[in-house]
């Protein structure tokens, strides 16, 4: 049996390309969860301790977590680490290693990629004398790898313990924007239903709850234990249950927790309505992100978000009455785009007017519909979509925009972030939302993504 093991979660290695930094929830999870079944686990996460040192030699297995912005420094951890000790076993996992594990075949160091939930994979992987019984994993074998099998979701939420908070220094996380320090996140659901063109649904299509009374208990936990005075909740979909999301509303106004929260990874107009808005507001919500991703009625058709615009703009009002600030996401550089469609972008988000917005480039994710899109189409001008490391970095190059030059669509974000920041009302709308140090933030950040 595996007797101790370290979990890793790199920063980008830039920080142009992402400046919040919140608990890693799905290491610090599985740190907990290995924890109770009685394995040593340590953590380190560098984004929030880029100087962190650490002797490989002390652990049996050390495992990586790793997303977009994080895969480049994460692969020259590992190879640094199996350069100088190649018998030390190391494994991945996280959000690209689930939607696209064969990026990591080729030249690797990898033992096993994980393309499932980690904490009973991971707890049976460390504990089964053959690997191979472990569903849910690519697993070395030579210079190729071998795939386990499809594991289940799991569904029983409520009984995994809270993540392993204490194995990180709280104090050190931000978020921009944000109302308070100490700062931190959590994750009450997993899955989505829905079926927008450019998700990899890594947590699968099945949707699966905490129950209120659960969810209440671990912010409680979060604020007792480690101070945390505001929490970004990021779930794909907090509310796709109504009754619940206002019974965890209820309790928390019942018992007064003193906690602020955002949503700023956004929820569905369509699950919305002005009662849940209300509720929202008097337990601590401050910030609640809309993404109608395009301002163009066909584009929104095409990428299957499965609402309208009309929608977006009701609950834009009503949270504007109610008191609530939104957060606008948009997408730029679809396949099927033109001039005209991101033209439209900019002009529906100026209508909708939320306090801040983003404009993201579309980064096409292997095995999603959007990717199968644009390699059926003849789209794709790279071999290695996924080598890109940030939504707001740089001009598309992984595939055509219509007609366009990537330096044509970069153009027009850079005039959708003008037009939408340099208005004088705007100015004056983000003087009287945001703190001063959040705003100096946001804009020495869109400086050096070259986005203003």
């Amino acid at each position: 049996m595996t007797q101790s093991i370290l979990l890793i979660f790199c920063s980008s290695g830039d920080k142009r390309s992402s400046i919040n930094t919140l608990p890693p929830l799905g290491v610090l999870s599985i740190a907990s969860f290995l924890e109770e079944k009685g394995i040593q686990t340590d953590v380190i996460d560098f984004s929030i301790n880029p100087e962190a040192r650490f002797d490989a030699e002390k652990y049996d297995v050390i495992g990586f977590s790793i997303n977009i912005s994080n895969q480049r420094s994460t692969l020259q951890m590992v190879s640094d680490i199996k350069n100088k000790s190649p018998e030390m076993h190391i494994v991945v996992g996280g959000p690209l290693c689930m939607s696209n594990p064969e990026l990591f075949f080729h030249g690797s160091s990898i033992d096993a990629i994980f393309t499932c939930e980690g904490e009973e994979a991971l707890f049976e992987y460390l504990t089964l004398e053959n690997k191979e019984d472990v569903k849910g994993l690519y697993i070395k074998r030579g210079s190729d790898y071998y795939f386990t099998g499809t594991r289940n979701w799991f569904n029983d939420l409520d009984s995994m313990p809270f993540p392993a908070f204490n194995k990180v220094d709280m104090k050190k996380y931000n978020n921009f924007p944000k109302r308070k320090r100490p700062i931190s996140s959590i994750m009450t659901s997993r899955g989505c239903p829905f079926s927008c063109i450019f998700c990899s649904h890594a947590m699968g299509r099945k949707w699966r709850s905490r129950s209120p009374e659960n969810v209440v208990r671990e912010i409680k936990y979060q604020v007792n234990e480690f101070g945390v005075k505001e929490i970004c909740v990021y779930d794909d979909n907090f509310s796709l249950n109504k009754q619940r999301a206002e019974m965890i509303c209820d309790l928390l106004i019942k018992d007064k927790v003193p906690v602020t929260l955002q949503f700023s990874n956004g929820l569905r107009v369509d699950s919305l309505e002005t009662s849940l808005l209300v509720k929202l507001k008097e337990a601590g919500t401050w910030l609640i992100g809309l993404a109608p991703e395009t301002g163009n009625p066909g584009v929104m058709k095409k990428i299957r978000k499965g609402f309208d615009h009309s929608q977006v703009l009701n609950i834009r009002r009503e949270c504007k009455k109610i008191g609530i600030k939104t957060f606008g996401f948009f997408m730029i550089g679809f396949p099927f785009e033109d001039k005209g469609s991101i033209e439209d972008t900019i002009r529906f988000a100026k209508e909708l007017d939320c306090e801040i917005v983003e404009f993201n480039k579309v980064v096409p994710y292997a095995n999603t519909e959007l990717y199968e899109m644009i390699v059926d189409g003849g789209y794709l001008l790279t071999d290695s979509p996924n080598e890109v490391q940030s939504y707001h970095e740089g001009s598309i190059s992984t595939h055509k925009v219509g007609d366009m030059s990537p330096n044509e669509v970069k153009d027009l974000i850079v005039k959708a972030y003008r037009q939408y920041y340099l208005r004088f009302p705007k100015m004056i709308d983000l003087l009287k939302t945001f703190s001063i140090k959040d705003l100096w933030g946001l804009t020495y950040y869109a400086i050096r993504t070259r986005n203003v």
